[in-house]
């Protein structure tokens, strides 16, 4: 997948634009800000080093007699005696106050650096690709909806919802789940990471259909955290052996489900085996489907070499390749025969 000549043209504009500019270097400012802490640490210890380097060469050469004593030398001492006292104070004052505050400004930072990316950076270039597009920042795809279509996890973070405004009013969000491991070696356990996606159900699809992915080790199935059946629901095959290897499906109306999954359905989900984890979840207003591919698309940089390595067309490519798939999916599911 490519840009166009023109598409190129237009970022190559916007990249040059005083706005976007001013925006990079907020952003620049932002990913900075821990390394400008850790200078200004380093810098109070140097001066106190230069400080004892200094106080112990007076030392010595007033002990040599290389220095007259005199009344000067005795207050330079006490200065430096004194600056030596409040710079260790100070130092640890500034590493105190920053063990206690710290922590908060750094989530603050992610969240403002996060905001000021996704609308300064991010919508300017989707805008560029899809005019009609845009980014909230300040809502999330339904928690609801998003576990009936990734594993369970206890903390689930999204992104900004990309919204394309057509007419399948689609949306789309980078999302992480995880859960955190108990114990002295408590770390982070991924369950999900790649993109969530929502339009409206216009297909006439009945109660609720769930299609999750399933692994097997040693013969033994499982579906590694997805939902199973819902309430009122059941679980049912189909007659294709590669589809009930690699997927479950549960569903509230097993006829209008049955209808759904033509061989054209079941086909498209068996060759996304190898591409990545797709799973599917439909009510009677909203379809989402999730893949999980371990890759952000809409991520900010996250540290300097990430910054330098960041490229506008890359990110565009991304941004297209978003809405490619969901045009994929969206074209597989309205060219499906069972509903012709």
């Amino acid at each position: 997948m490519d840009l166009s000549s023109e598409e190129k043209k237009k970022l190559n504009s916007l990249r040059r634009t005083a706005q976007f500019q001013r925006s990079w270097k907020a952003i620049r400012n932002i990913l900075t800000w821990k390394e400008r802490v850790q200078h200004y640490f380093i810098g109070n210890i140097l001066l106190l080093f230069l400080c004892f380097i200094v106080g112990g060469g007076l030392i010595l050469l007033l002990d040599e007699g290389i220095l007259p004593r005199s009344d000067f030398m005795n207050g330079l001492m006490k200065h430096l005696a004194r600056l030596v006292l409040f710079l260790v104070e100070f130092q640890i004052f500034s590493v105190l106050f920053y063990a206690l505050f710290g922590p908060g400004w750094e989530a603050k930072r992610r969240t403002k650096l996060r905001s000021l990316y996704e609308r300064e950076i991010l919508a300017p270039i989707l805008q560029v690709l899809y005019p009609s597009a845009q980014i909230d920042t300040e809502h999330d795809l339904s928690p609801n909806h998003v576990n009936e279509v990734v594993p369970s996890a206890e903390h689930y973070i999204q992104s900004g919802i990309l919204q394309l405004n057509d007419e399948r009013n689609l949306q789309t969000v980078d999302l992480y789940a995880y859960s955190i491991t108990k114990g002295k070696d408590s770390h982070d356990v991924t369950h999900f990471l790649g993109q969530v996606y929502s339009i409206k159900n216009t297909l006439p699809l009945r109660g609720e259909l769930r299609i999750v992915p399933t692994e097997h080790f040693l013969n033994m199935e499982t579906q590694e955290g997805y939902l199973g059946t819902m309430q009122g629901g059941k679980k049912i095959d189909v007659e294709d052996i590669q589809h009930n290897e690699h997927y479950n499906i549960y569903c509230t109306d097993e006829q209008s489900a049955r209808k759904f999954l033509s061989p054209t359905v079941i086909e498209w989900f068996n060759s996304m085996c190898s591409r990545c984890k797709l799973s599917f979840y439909s009510n009677e207003s909203r379809i989402y489907f999730a893949n999980y591919n371990n890759r952000y698309f809409f991520a900010a940089p996250k540290d300097k070499e990430s910054l330098r390595a960041w490229r506008i067309e890359e990110t565009a490519i991304q941004l297209k390749y978003t809405f490619y798939f969901a045009n994929e999916v969206t074209e597989m599911l309205y060219k499906n025969e069972g509903f012709s």
